[in-house]
């Protein structure tokens, strides 16, 4: 009876440390739904004649390019208005013996200026300081035992005939989690993909509205809806809120039969 009691608790307590992460995830969740829920929507036009512009402003819009017209992503050669490229080492070290160890090397994206549209009118986007949700994933490239690349712009597999093959670089069940190399991934959002974005809108020279983040507050963008947004923050609370008070229920239980 010891034992399976000394059992229980050992699950217990592995359910309570999953419960405290869905926790933390559900709180994360309610202060971003806050944030949504709290912030002015806008069609552009609207946004554009507003005598003073609000601190934040929500906008459902269509991305175009901007005034360097549409940029092309170095890994599968896609035209878009937007990229990110990010660059995984997957090696062993003295640390981790016999078990891979995973190092970013490089987490980029583009800073060009886009265009936004709607039937109402335009803006224009500056993808500084920005989080992006659900980005296309167009290349996802595990390069076995390779060595990061001096440039994450050009990966040692872009002279590749077919530089855009998928090979789940990144999936545990992959040959990432065995092999010694490099995983290679990419984001992109298209041109004419409606995208939401919560940003601080500011006015240029010539009137126009330009929408940007900050250090301390990145621009969101994402290619969901904000209602949609608002639904996974939601799951994300009810699942958060109601493991970790279960888990605990289930450990108390369990020290009793100790």
């Amino acid at each position: 009876m010891d034992e399976v009691a000394e059992t229980l608790q050992l699950i217990t307590l592995l359910l309570v440390g999953v419960g405290a992460f869905l926790w933390w995830r559900a709180m994360k969740a309610r202060s971003h739904r806050l944030k949504l829920q709290t912030t002015p929507n806008y069609p552009l036009g609207s946004l554009a004649e507003v005598e003073a512009l609000p601190t934040r402003a929500e906008v459902l819009a269509q991305a175009a390019a901007g005034p360097e017209g549409l940029l092309t992503s170095p890994y599968s050669q896609t035209e878009c208005v937007w990229f990110r490229v990010e660059v995984v080492h997957h090696r062993y070290s003295d640390e981790t013996g016999d078990r891979l160890e995973l190092s970013p090397v490089f987490d980029l994206h583009s800073h060009q200026p886009f265009a936004l549209t709607d039937v109402t009118g335009s803006a224009e986007c500056r993808p500084h300081w920005l989080t992006v949700e659900h980005a296309d994933l167009v290349h996802d490239r595990f390069a076995e035992g390779t060595v990061p690349p001096a440039d994450a712009l050009s990966p040692p597999h872009s002279d590749e005939e077919d530089p855009d093959a998928r090979t789940a670089g990144t999936k545990v069940a992959g040959p990432a989690a065995l092999t010694p190399g490099c995983s290679f991934r990419e984001w992109v959002i298209h041109p004419g993909e409606r995208i939401f974005l919560r940003a601080f809108p500011h006015r240029t020279d010539d009137g126009g509205v330009v929408l940007m983040g900050s250090e301390e507050e990145p621009l969101t963008i994402s290619t969901h809806t904000e209602q949609e947004l608002i639904r996974e923050d939601r799951s994300k609370e009810v699942v958060g809120f109601t493991a970790l008070p279960v888990a605990l229920v289930l450990l108390v239980f369990a020290l009793l039969l100790g």
